[in-house]
């Protein structure tokens, strides 16, 4: 759907100045030095080897991401795409990448003429009158996606620059005609393999461990049956809806106590200007929530089971906070806990209805695990040991049968596989096959073992049906050859910024990122 997006609204001279636009602003980003921040009393959403991005540049981005995904998208289609979890951090990530490569830029000393980018911007036709570059057209142009053109031409010169280094991978993601023609005699073979499967359940009748065995794995392995501690609490939350305008339950029941004062206008002042009393309600009458509900008219809610280190699927407690609250010491002391601050700005106090403490599981409640598992590893190990007695046999004599001489196991022959479909094969057992050697004329087949989920897979290739060369379309060897390149690039591209990454000093503010996702 983007890519249709993008081809359509392409056609035009104004929608290419605006993708032209956005490959500069979501790639090239913030390279000019002008565009950080030095201010040390400003908000910091990242720092890149001591350099700030600072958190007014980074809200900026996010705007002009927003505004530019619009143009080419449509308002919906880009809210959509705001929406997303991973957006602000997409923007920062890319941020990040082009500082790193612009710091990259300056030690290599590479630099951009006035002149190459003067001629950089004459060859844009958005900004031609009658075939010539317009000044006045180029100042529209600019001004119409709001622009000036110090910071476009900024932005160009660092997207100028930063070709430069490009420049590199892509001379080094060159592909040949023989690549090309390789990579399509690969993609067009057929081979032809016999497949046994040698099964762990077979083996788990002659697996099945003696009571001894199965003491000695629970004395050894104790830790592993230690259950977590648990506890059930009684809880409120307190806050601004609980003072709304037509009179919440907190309104209508502090007004009718002198400690409380609820004349604040808005719900969230007086929500604010009760913070305090709630808290030392909470403090003052420690014993029990019902003194703090029945000052704010709350309901008290019982938690239901909670397990340490294990958070709620929703409500309440799927904040780990929350539920580091309800197993807080003054809790398990039995008294009410402090007030915690949720993510959406309301509190919550805890009471204890009921602990239990960690404990081990005694024997006989994990004896039928415990036989199971160690089961299935004799079992694994004794068709393992089966499936390289048959392996070592079948290599020896150089014939597929005897990968299964007796009859024993499950076995199929396939005919023209082909590294397009896998015909339910296990991507593993495919890989496996297609990377054994090709026998050579009637010679003796490929053999090999492969590990899988529910035991072990021997297979015996026994032909490789190459393509005729000779059939392939030269237009069809360009385009591989173009697919192979961009793919080099893209991947020598990455691996040069992960590089960069893993030597630069990368500081993420998360807090301050949080803001914004």
């Amino acid at each position: 759907m983007m890519l249709d997006a993008f081809r359509k609204l392409s056609q035009s001279w104004a929608a290419k100045v605006v993708l032209a636009v956005i490959a500069l602003s979501f790639v090239l980003w913030g390279v000019s030095g002008y565009l950080f921040s030095n201010d040390s009393g400003e908000q910091v959403v990242a720092k890149v080897d001591g350099e700030k991005i600072s958190a007014a540049l980074f809200q900026q981005r996010l705007h002009d991401a927003k505004e530019h995904y619009a143009q080419v998208f449509g308002p919906q289609a880009a809210a959509e795409m705001a929406k997303d979890p991973g957006f602000a951090r997409d923007v920062l990530n890319g941020l990040i990448d082009n500082l790193l490569l612009a710091h990259e830029a300056r030690k290599l000393g590479l630099q951009v003429p006035d002149s190459a980018l003067a001629q950089k911007i004459e060859g844009i036709s958005a900004f031609a009158d009658k075939g010539k570059f317009s000044r006045a057209k180029y100042q529209e142009v600019l001004r119409a996606n709001g622009l000036t053109p110090v910071k476009f031409e900024a932005m160009l010169r660092d997207s100028m620059l930063l070709e430069q280094l490009q420049a590199v991978p892509q001379i080094l993601a060159e592909a040949s005609t023989k690549d090309a023609e390789s990579a399509w005699s690969w993609s067009q073979e057929y081979r032809d393999a016999r497949v046994v499967q040698i099964p762990v359940s077979n083996f788990l009748k002659a697996a099945e461990p003696t009571d001894a065995e199965i003491r000695a794995y629970y004395e050894s392995h104790k830790s592993s049956y230690q259950l977590p501690a648990e506890v059930e609490v009684q809880y409120v939350t307190l806050g601004p809806s609980d003072f709304g305008q037509q009179g919440g339950s907190a309104t209508a029941t502090a007004a009718s106590t002198s400690s409380v004062a609820t004349d604040h206008g808005s719900p969230q002042l007086a929500f604010e200007s009760q913070i305090e009393n709630f808290k030392d309600k909470l403090f003052s009458d420690s014993g029990s929530l019902a003194g703090v509900a029945k000052a704010y008219g709350l309901k008290i809610h019982d938690s239901g089971p909670l397990v340490a280190g294990k958070v709620a699927s929703s409500g309440v407690f799927a904040d780990p906070k929350a539920l580091d609250l309800a197993f807080s010491k003054a809790v398990l002391a039995g008294k009410n806990s402090s007030a915690l601050s949720l993510s959406n700005g309301d509190l919550l106090a805890v009471h204890l209805v009921h602990y239990t403490p960690p404990r081990t599981q005694d024997l006989q409640a994990v004896r039928q695990d415990i036989a199971t598992s160690l089961a299935e590893q004799k079992a694994r190990q004794l068709a393992k040991e089966r499936a390289r007695e048959l392996l070592a046999a079948a290599q020896k004599s150089k014939d597929p049968k005897d990968l299964d001489p007796n009859g024993s196991y499950p076995e199929k022959r396939y005919s023209d596989l082909a590294r397009h479909s896998s015909v339910g094969l296990d991507p593993a057992l495919m890989n496996a096959i297609f990377l054994a050697p090709a026998p050579e004329g009637q010679g003796a087949p490929s053999f090999g073992m492969v590990d899988q989920k529910d035991g072990y897979a021997l297979y015996a290739l026994t032909r490789v049906i190459l393509p005729n060369r000779a059939l392939l379309n030269p237009s069809v060897t360009q385009e591989i050859q173009r697919s192979l390149e961009e793919q080099r690039a893209r991947l020598l591209t990455t691996g040069y910024l992960q590089a960069l990454r893993q030597k630069a000093r990368i500081r993420i503010h998360d807090d301050v990122l949080k803001r914004f996702e």
